[in-house]
């Protein structure tokens, strides 16, 4: 009975009354409508411009024919890392910069962001002190400088392009070899001074470079470098070692025989046994420098 009562209820509403909460419940039941806190700001292009301050040369000593020292024609990837903490790789494509990423999520337009931008190591944010922890390579003719950028920029100050300058934060070691005029005529008018090896010894090889500063830190290690290939036969003509350059970590000591950096020489003399001699290194090598140390050979060292 009261199923009839209802159907005639609903026979006498008019039709517009009707059609107004069938609208209503239409409305409410679309539930394909993104909600507004998943809505993500469009993503901002990220670009880079990249130049390299040279190396300062810090000595007056001939410089013979080497390798150029690491520039913009051998250096084609590092990595930047905003301070938010976005990681950024970045890659030298046909001759054109390209960066992996976008412009850093959740920085608006205005906001100035720090970009640290480091060739090698290892990069930690340290509670905003950030540094790289760096290794030197264990093969002399295997080095890697460590290059290093900073730059703090908005989206607007260049359209999404950071400006990037990279220093050497690295020494460049060269080394020639070469025995005395005194030496040749005293003792090898009749015979020859062949070289086997030289390696350099005592070499702190680990340490922390701070971009705020810039200063390294914590640098320890008590490394050494084989600087020859092969024997050399040695003559008062400087001739360049192997090894090419060895990029050092920065540091400072006075020569103290075998405690402080020296030199270990081996050598045979008119086809004699092979024996060697050392020599203490005074040593103070700044980022950015270029040295060449020149090994004279004489008779006070060669007996």
């Amino acid at each position: 009975m009261m199923k009839k009562s209802f159907c005639r209820l609903l026979r006498l509403i008019p039709l517009p009354l009707l059609a107004a909460p069938l609208f209503f419940a239409s409305c409410s039941s679309d539930d394909s409508m993104t909600p507004i806190d998943e809505v993500k700001t469009p993503q901002r292009p990220i670009s880079v411009e990249v130049s390299e301050a040279p190396f300062g040369n810090t000595t007056e000593a001939r410089q013979l024919t080497r390798a150029a020292i690491t520039d913009l024609t051998s250096f084609n990837a590092f990595t930047m890392t905003a301070n938010n903490g976005d990681v950024f790789k970045v890659k030298k494509e046909n001759g054109k910069w390209e960066v992996d990423g976008s412009w850093p999520y959740g920085v608006d337009n205005n906001t100035s962001v720090n970009f640290y931008a480091y060739s090698n190591g290892t990069y930690n944010d340290n509670s905003g002190t950030p540094y790289i922890s760096f290794s030197m390579d264990e093969n002399a003719s295997a080095q890697h400088d460590l290059l290093v950028a900073t730059n703090t920029v908005s989206y607007n100050d260049h359209q999404g392009k950071v400006p990037l300058t990279f220093d050497h934060a690295c020494a460049a070691l060269a080394f020639n070899v070469q025995i005395t005029n005194t030496l040749k005529t005293n003792k090898l008018s009749n015979g020859t001074l062949t070289v086997n090896s030289i390696v350099l010894r005592n070499v702190s090889n680990s340490g922390k470079y701070y971009f705020g500063t810039p200063t390294w830190g914590d640098v320890s290690g008590s490394a050494y470098y084989t600087l020859t290939s092969g024997n050399i036969t040695v003559d008062t003509e400087a001739q360049a070692l192997s090894s090419n350059y060895l990029f050092v970590i920065p540091q400072s000591r006075d020569a103290n025989g075998t405690t402080g950096t020296y030199l270990e020489i081996s050598y045979t003399f008119s086809g004699q046994t092979e024996t060697s001699a050392t020599i203490p290194l005074s040593v103070n090598w700044e980022a950015g420098k270029q040295y060449t140390i020149n090994i004279k050979l004489g008779t006070t060292l060669i007996q």
